[in-house]
């Protein structure tokens, strides 16, 4: 009877440890479990997190570019509406024809005189061999074009300033491509009293003529004049702008 009260107690504890056993195993394989859960989704959080960022750098990169592109090749604020006119359009009360590098084209500034002094608001016309084409300034009638220079075949070299007024001599230096339509600020001076009043190419070099008022009601002024040196039509090298004595007046 002993034996049998003995064998009975050594079975309910060996019952008891296989129970507890069992339960530490299947919390052990929990916890695993929610560890590798855990872990799984840490790892998605901080893939993304990284994508994101990476998006991101790269958002700002592209748009850095972008802006800083358009900090270098911009209008001014100047844009210009293009018109093809019929081939008997007459012109008159224009500039003088000027020709492109290899004479497929020429241009006028037609509405303001002979010299564009004149009152209000002028029309660019190039005339090729088949077809004539009118640039006016849009929305903008304060503004006109008062000189035009070939660049090249297609880019025109345009001073633009007042389309009105006696202390208008000239304006700010911009660069038109007849074809895109593409308006380019190539320089604008350091001062309003500072007018560009024509510009000659030579090479990589712009020849300019600066008006200078030397008084605050603009009735005194004298003639520089300036060059712009590195010029190329894509306006993707540094530019240096000199006096006559060759000094550095602006970095473009």
């Amino acid at each position: 009877m002993k034996n049998f009260k003995i064998r009975k107690f050594i079975l309910i504890i060996s019952s008891i440890i296989i129970l507890v056993l069992s339960l530490t195993s299947c919390t052990k394989k929990s916890d695993s479990q929610t560890d590798n859960k855990n872990n799984s989704e840490n790892s998605q959080k901080l893939e993304q997190k990284t994508n994101s960022s990476n998006s991101q750098a790269k958002g700002d990169l592209q748009e850095d570019k972008v802006k800083s592109n358009d900090t270098y090749k911009n209008s001014g604020g100047i844009e210009f509406t293009k018109e093809e006119l019929e081939s008997t359009a007459k012109i008159d009360f224009n500039t003088p024809w000027k020709s492109s590098e290899d004479g497929t084209y020429s241009a006028s500034i037609e509405g303001k005189g002979e010299d564009a002094l004149e009152e209000g608001q002028g029309k660019i016309i190039v005339k090729g061999k088949n077809k004539i084409i009118c640039f006016q300034i849009k929305n903008n009638p304060k503004k006109s074009p008062r000189f035009v220079e070939w660049a090249d075949n297609e880019n025109l070299l345009v001073i633009i300033g007042s389309s009105s007024g006696t202390v208008s001599k000239g304006g700010n230096l911009y660069m038109l491509n007849i074809n895109t339509e593409k308006v380019y600020l190539v320089l604008k001076t350091p001062s309003d009293k500072q007018q560009i009043m024509s510009v000659q190419k030579n090479d990589d070099k712009l020849n300019l003529k600066i008006n200078v008022y030397d008084d605050d009601v603009y009735n005194k002024s004298h003639v520089e004049e300036w060059t712009l040196e590195s010029f190329n039509t894509n306006l993707n090298k540094k530019m240096q702008v000199k006096d006559s004595n060759g000094k550095i007046i602006l970095e473009i």
